[in-house]
């Protein structure tokens, strides 16, 4: 029997990947607010606003929070499936990444954002992938 190592430790149960997320989520949100902040306070013309705008803290917050769920869920399912869950949440976390850009690229010009709002739109969504991917991998722990 093959034994497998990893450089991150592997969530040991469901109150470890919970740790793990909510560590994720809580340092995507601070980040991705800390973005707007900025954004805000240039007075950056990011073209939708009111409502419909995605750069308000309530849909950064909802947003996140869906997300680390998602990658949660996704994470334990990998662990019980594959051997190298680790890489493969990385790989998956990845493909989803770029899968979300395709609406900030292809519909948001069509919804009023501008340049400078798709810009901001990746850049939030780097800001909460990349703490979100990292604890929930074990990258960074608690």
């Amino acid at each position: 029997m093959a034994t497998i190592s990893s450089r991150y430790p592997i969530a040991t149960g469901a109150g470890d990947l919970t740790r793990r997320t909510t560590g994720g989520v809580l340092v995507g949100v601070v980040a991705a607010l800390v973005v707007s902040a900025i954004v805000t306070t240039l007075g950056l013309d990011l073209g939708v606003s009111g409502a419909q705008s995605p750069f308000g803290a309530v849909p950064i917050v909802m947003s996140t929070v869906v997300s680390g769920a998602g990658a949660a869920v996704a994470y334990a399912v990998l662990v019980r499936v594959t051997d190298r869950p680790v890489r493969k949440f990385t790989v998956l976390s990845a493909g989803v990444f770029v899968v979300m850009l395709i609406p900030v690229v292809a519909i948001a010009p069509s919804l009023g954002l501008t340049a400078v709002g798709q810009g901001v739109l990746v850049l939030l969504h780097v800001a909460v992938a990349v703490p979100l991917v990292a604890f929930v991998a074990g990258a960074v722990g608690l």
